[in-house]
């Protein structure tokens, strides 16, 4: 017969083994679900681009486009999408926290003296169990102000948003766009594919 004293010092044994065990294994999925976001973080898009406007000279520096800053929308932000589309009273702070960390991605250019946004763009990154679990790029409100149309801005957005697109890992990037502007897609090394379809609940 085993003593009380041994069974108990190899209950303690098996106890302590078994909870160093169980922290053991929560540091590693920590560690785990760290190292997967670093990684998912490198591969985010970056946070600003330098394009070469065409239309503004050989000397000229490119045009920096970066992401979408929390004081935008006092340079202009949703004043320029209400030139796209129906923008409304929504909360910009909240909104804005919540895309921090993607998948939508908002791009801007900045007016030359930097106190106005003047033309924008998103990039949206779809993950995908299809294409070896693959990204897929989306581009939405692309708009450029009306007072800035004609210098190059459109294409510097779009290129900007499709290196970013390529720079996060996506198989491919896609929009949408009206028949009037497909012309100047295709300028941009965009090719026509299929319809659009869509079904509005507002």
């Amino acid at each position: 017969r085993v003593p009380n004293a041994v069974m108990s010092g190899a209950a303690m044994y098996v106890s302590k083994r078994g909870s160093f065990t169980f922290v053991l294994g929560l540091f590693t999925s920590a560690l785990f679900r760290r190292i997967n976001r670093i990684r998912d973080s490198l591969r985010a898009p970056p946070r600003r681009l330098r394009v070469t406007n065409h239309k503004a000279g050989p000397d000229a520096s490119p045009i920096t486009v970066r992401r979408l800053r929390a004081d935008d929308d006092r340079k202009g932000f949703r004043a320029l999408l209400s030139q796209l589309t129906t923008v409304g009273e929504g909360d910009f702070k909240r909104r804005f926290r919540a895309i921090a960390d993607g998948p939508e991605y908002v791009y801007v250019i900045e007016s030359a003296c930097g106190t106005r946004v003047v033309a924008s763009g998103t990039l949206l990154l779809e993950r995908k169990f299809t294409r070896n679990c693959g990204t897929c790029g989306h581009i939405e409100d692309v708009v450029v102000d009306s007072n800035e149309r004609g210098k190059d801005l459109g294409r510097v957005i779009i290129e900007a948003l499709t290196k970013a697109a390529e720079f996060a890992g996506c198989y491919k990037v896609i929009l949408d766009c009206s028949e009037a502007n497909a012309g100047f897609y295709e300028r941009c090394g965009y090719v026509r594919k299929e319809i659009q379809m869509a079904k509005y609940f507002v």
